[in-house]
């Protein structure tokens, strides 16, 4: 992977960056033929149901 430079920036590239920056910030994500991508998320965990952890409480 090459390395990330601001002029490769979504927002650079569409003139929405407001930044009178060089290297790329916090807010980088890389301009592509799709479009903006969002970064990817972590994965949900499923929480116990709140009647076993009333039960658990209890004891």
């Amino acid at each position: 992977m090459s390395a990330r430079a601001c002029n490769q920036c979504y927002f650079r590239v569409h003139d929405l960056c407001a930044l009178p920056r060089t290297e790329p910030c916090a807010t980088f994500r890389p301009a592509q033929r799709q479009g903006l991508v969002p970064p990817p998320q972590a994965q949900l965990i499923e929480r116990p149901a709140a009647a076993s952890l009333a039960a658990q409480a209890s004891a």
